[in-house]
């Protein structure tokens, strides 16, 4: 496994790559410097202080087991009955969404929690827009890029 730290201005440009990619603003300081670690060849976990995201690619999705990045993101709540669906990689479907923040538009990511604890299980890019949501009866919402259990998450066990 390879392990390394980036300059600040790689920092800085890595970080630049993220918020582009992602839409998002990360609230970094040009003084923030990252690491990185890749586990196996072609994914990269990339550390911003407590911001973890997964680089498979050119895209970068929010990890998992990371609170700090997660809660940059919007959620869907889904109901009982479809976690176990989504642990085996299926997409949201709109049946199971008992509620969801406002995403905007097509290939926004999306964080996925259960209903009960409200526990992140997956991430979702959006396949309809956040304002059609609530018009849908059935169909597929979010594409599931990432679930606990899946590669990227075993993968960081070994990190």
């Amino acid at each position: 496994m390879k392990k390394w730290v980036l300059s600040k201005h790689d920092s800085s440009d890595l970080a630049d790559r993220v918020q582009s990619s992602l839409a998002l603003d990360l609230g970094l300081s040009r003084s923030s410097q990252a690491s990185c670690e890749e586990p196996k060849e072609g994914v990269v976990f990339a550390h911003f202080d407590m911001l973890i995201f997964v680089r498979t690619g050119d895209q970068f999705i929010p990890f998992l087991g990371s609170q700090e990045t997660l809660s940059l993101f919007p959620n869907v709540v889904v109901d009982e009955g479809a976690i176990r669906f989504l642990l085996n990689g299926a997409d949201v479907m709109r049946p199971g969404i008992k509620s969801f923040d406002s995403w905007g538009g097509l290939d926004r990511v999306v964080v996925v929690r259960e209903e009960k604890k409200g526990r992140a299980i997956a991430i979702g890019k959006s396949l309809v827009e956040s304002d059609h949501v609530a018009e849908l009866s059935k169909g597929a919402c979010l594409k599931n890029i990432h679930h606990v259990g899946d590669e990227f998450w075993n993968l960081y066990k070994t990190v």
